[in-house]
């Protein structure tokens, strides 16, 4: 907060302020217009839906600012009444990533000499656009890991079991994939395993459900409330009165399973949800740890579960490792970037866990690397000279279990050796796992991966 005052300060026309999701945005902004108010000045706060205008209102109530200095609006509101909004002396803009939108340059357009401050998790945006016209600062909180080590965010274990034919995805033009694509790649998702899955690592624990349409995320609610577990469905076209109630149903554990199309993303905040389910296949950095980390809000001796069964964690990396911000703009279609290395990331092939490689090594020599899987405790032999290659979700993993194993074990011939790659049939899947030592689990997940089964 200090080093954002010191940048506007400087005479800089606007300041980003970038901090992860669950970090506590809402307390600082809260604080920032609290200060402004005392001195008797008008701070004006916008975003884009209703629902974090009521959020953040709370977090100013609650943090004693002088509510009679501040407006807070989304943004079409804001802009439809502007020529009858007194001049703010302070702009605060929250979900600043959406600020290249055509509604909030007319805003910033209108009082260009108002000092902003704009809060985001994530200045990135698919277009590659950058953000330099509208901010000529950039301030960065903590990186999620010290969040996590300070007892910021919640730890979690992230598991990646894919159940839908990724080839019906479908996108135009640099944007998302497109939502008839996404219906059609939904046809294809075995519900049974999606239940099976969440009982198996989540069971029993508050669940925010992520589906890319209204009508998926309506037959998810269905098959949980099918297997017993109490579900309820929200998304933009529900009625005010009804969202409300699956709202506060959720948080008050009424219903057990939260289930949306793309509502429950930027600034929801239940601390009692401790697990997340990705349906929602995503090019958008933004959008993935939006919901990925929606699940981490801090609680004593909580650890979260993320169930990514899209593939997302193959884009991006994982929820806690460093990115590299910047308001300038990137080459378009750049999906990894915030400094994201996908390929210090391996799947167990046995619990299906993902974790970050080299913060599990047992020992090493220059030849392979021993590690362990921090979920399961799995360990498994890796070749040195495959360290830099890129592995995804269906890439499958050739690590071998060491445990309990000779090194003859692992003796094959060029002639006799079976290679991932031509696993195109369940038998070969099975001759493939006996060569390496695997369990019959990994036949099932790989071949489910495959459309084989």
């Amino acid at each position: 907060m200090t080093e954002a005052r010191q940048e506007l300060a400087q005479k800089n026309k606007g300041v980003m302020i970038v901090s992860p999701p669950g970090s506590g945005k809402s307390v600082v902004i809260a604080e920032i217009a609290r200060l402004t108010a005392l001195k008797g000045n008008r701070i004006l706060f916008f975003v884009h839906r209703r629902e974090l205008t009521r959020q953040i209102e709370e977090a100013f109530i609650n943090n004693g600012v002088d509510m009679s200095k501040v407006i807070i609006d989304t943004v079409q509101r804001v802009w439809n009444h502007i020529q009858s909004l007194e001049k703010p002396s302070l702009i605060i803009i929250d979900e600043a990533h959406h600020s290249k939108a055509k509604t909030y340059k007319k805003i910033l357009e209108y009082w260009p000499d108002v000092p902003r401050l704009g809060f985001t998790a994530t200045p990135w945006r698919m277009s590659g656009e950058g953000f330099t016209d509208e901010y000529s600062s950039m301030v960065e909180g903590p990186q999620v890991q010290w969040l996590i080590d300070h007892n910021r965010l919640a730890p979690y274990d992230y598991y990646a079991v894919p159940l839908g034919d990724f080839s019906k995805l479908a996108s135009h033009g640099g944007q998302d994939y497109t939502g008839s694509s996404m219906n059609e790649y939904m046809e294809t998702v075995a519900y049974g395993d999606l239940i099976g899955n969440w009982k198996k690592h989540a069971g029993g624990r508050q669940t925010i459900c992520y589906t890319p349409t209204v009508a998926t995320a309506r037959e998810v609610v269905q098959r949980f409330q099918e297997a017993g577990i109490s579900a309820a469905e929200a998304d933009g076209k529900t009625p005010t009165a009804i969202r409300d109630e699956v709202m506060e149903g959720f948080k008050s554990g009424k219903y057990q399973v939260l289930v949306n199309c793309d509502l429950v993303s930027e600034g929801f905040n239940v601390p009692e949800c401790s697990c997340v389910i990705l349906l929602r296949p995503t090019k958008s950095l933004v959008l993935y740890l939006q919901q990925a980390m929606r699940c981490m809000r801090y609680q004593p001796d909580k650890r979260a579960i993320i169930l990514d069964h899209v593939n997302n964690w193959g884009k991006f990396g994982l929820p806690n490792q460093d990115r590299d911000w910047t308001l300038k703009s990137r080459k378009r279609g750049k999906s990894r970037e915030g400094g994201s290395e996908v390929s210090g990331i391996y799947q167990c092939s046995y619990c299906m866990g993902v974790f970050i490689r080299d913060e599990n090594i047992v020992s090493e020599t220059d030849e392979v690397k021993i590690i362990e899987c921090p979920y399961c405790g799995e360990q498994f032999e890796i070749k040195n000279e495959r360290k830099d290659k890129e592995l995804g979700a269906d890439d499958g993993m050739e690590l071998k279990k060491i445990q309990g194993v000779t090194t003859k074990d692992f003796e094959f011939t060029v002639e006799n050796v079976v290679k991932l790659s031509d696993c195109n049939t369940i038998p070969k899947l099975q001759e493939y796992a006996k060569q390496m030592n695997y369990k019959p689990g990994w036949v099932y997940y790989q071949a489910k991966a495959r459309h084989l089964i």
